[in-house]
């Protein structure tokens, strides 16, 4: 039998036909009735790679399933998923696309385990192709190497639970810290089984991981990974500082370790769906929370970025079962997000010297950020400012991490458009009265003096611009990608 098979859809149903080509330990019927009841149409090919050497289930073959009395396959399967316009010629193993890029139609990847249940193992697939998936998410660039080709797939990394060496903690685990190894150099790249040990301080050995963990060892994993993990709890169901924190973090781009149902369940958030337009009439200044359809989630059970209702819909799926979350920061962020929320007050006391509106007309919107990003921004727009703002960016000796504070009214809210923008520090300390870098809006600038320690007005500049009050702000969405349904 040759290591290659390929598959054509003319329908989803048709995915059946795994059964025939991939053997019983690796459960191809349960594997083709989720990618049937998960994938769009857009997927009409899947070329089927066996005798696959994969590293994360290797990592708990050679410390986990070889020292167990049932046998197992040291080898997996791995699945691609192609469109209508690739083709596959057996004989010389060959594909064939229009165009000059095969990862044009090209859709990721699924590795499956022989381990008879939880089969599905490392997964990359593009949201683009995931039925029901909305909104926008992280994700980075993975390579994949398949018959000569390398291929990029943009996407976040999925697997199942083991359920005996792993549950769905681990996986949730697992897909944030493989995120982090491929977008960002600093982070080195953990297995299966890595994260398992990481868990505990001793090797627990046997079963003792399926038992499940509680916060504290998922915590445990990130810090070992070199990360600076920080756990915020929720206080009750009308939290809404919780809420408001998730949302600023995922706008970050970091993706959150989930506790759902007092740590039954764990999921990983990786992006969320924003309405349009404000709903309703506001009394109070709104959070872009307030605007916040779904959230979307990795989760073991389900194939990667399902949507989770932010109120009860689902009874037993949406954000409102969230307790807790687990955001894995880098070295040099020292100001947390509810801190951040409280500093909108500061803004709003401020809204005469700037000439921002009221606060029940106005939408506030928080995340972090690099300085050399924010200067990439205003530089690739810069006809939106007036030069000596542009030049007071470009010369502020910003810290690396840099929270930025949006403000927008709800009509420039549906057009993508703010108002003003704020800059804090990151690195600032909670007791700082002032952690800011600057704040504009289209008539007036404020510039603080955080070279020196001392009072936070020292060294301030108040620069009054120019021919800016027509001016349209573009909103900043720099760190999710929107979903393109195919």
């Amino acid at each position: 039998m040759s290591n290659h098979a390929w598959i054509l859809l003319r329908s989803n149903a048709d995915l059946a036909q795994l059964a025939s080509e991939v053997s019983v330990e690796f459960d191809p019927s349960k594997v083709a009735q989720r990618l049937t009841d998960g994938l769009s149409s857009a997927v009409k090919a899947v070329l089927i790679e066996r005798n696959y050497v994969d590293k994360d289930y290797r990592s708990t073959f050679y410390n986990y399933y070889a020292k167990k009395g049932q046998r197992y396959r040291p080898d997996c399967v791995r699945l691609h998923f192609f469109d209508s316009t690739v083709t596959f010629d057996s004989a010389t193993l060959t594909l064939r696309w229009p165009g000059e890029r095969l990862e044009d139609h090209y859709f990721g990847y699924m590795v499956l385990r022989p381990t008879g249940i939880g089969t599905i193992g490392r997964t990359v697939l593009s949201p683009d192709v995931r039925a029901g998936a909305r909104g926008r998410i992280i994700t980075a660039a993975h390579k994949v190497h398949v018959l000569g080709h390398r291929l990029l797939i943009e996407g976040f990394p999925s697997m199942d639970q083991h359920i005996d060496i792993s549950v769905c903690a681990h996986a949730a685990c697992w897909s944030i810290l493989r995120h982090y190894s491929v977008r960002y150099s600093v982070y080195r790249e953990y297995l299966t089984h890595d994260i398992t040990r990481m868990a505990h301080q001793f090797n627990p050995g046997g079963l003792v991981p399926s038992k499940g963990l509680d916060v504290s060892h998922a915590e445990r994993v990130f810090q070992e990974a070199g990360t600076f993990p920080m756990i915020v709890t929720r206080k009750n169901k009308s939290d809404t500082s919780f809420y408001r924190q998730l949302h600023a973090y995922v706008e970050s781009g970091f993706p959150l370790f989930a506790a759902m149902h007092g740590m039954r369940h764990a999921i990983a958030i990786v992006g969320s769906e924003l309405s349009a337009a404000p709903l309703g009439r506001p009394t109070r200044m709104r959070n872009a929370w307030d605007m916040v359809k779904s959230l979307v989630a990795v989760d073991d059970n389900h194939l990667p970025y399902l949507s989770v209702p932010t109120t009860g819909v689902a009874a037993d799926y949406s954000s409102d079962q969230i307790d807790a979350f687990i955001v894995a920061f880098p070295e040099k962020v020292f100001y947390p997000a509810d801190a951040v929320d409280r500093s909108t007050n500061t803004l709003s006391k401020l809204a005469p010297i700037l000439g921002l509106p009221s606060q029940k007309k106005t939408i506030g919107r928080y995340f972090l950020s690099t300085g050399s990003a924010l200067r990439q921004f205003m530089r690739s727009r810069v006809s939106e400012f007036d030069p000596q703002l542009l030049l007071e960016i470009m010369e502020l000796p910003f810290a690396q991490y840099v929270w930025i504070v949006e403000l927008s009214t709800g009509d420039e809210w549906a057009q993508g458009q703010i108002c003003a923008r704020a800059v804090l520090d990151a690195t600032a300390s909670l007791r700082d009265p002032a952690p800011y870098w600057l704040i504009h809006s289209r008539t007036r600038a404020l510039v603080f003096g955080r070279q020196t320690v001392g009072s936070p007005t020292t060294g301030m500049k108040v620069l009054d611009l120019k021919g800016m009050e027509s001016t349209a702000f573009t909103r900043w969405d720099q760190n999710l990608r929107p979903i393109q349904s195919k």
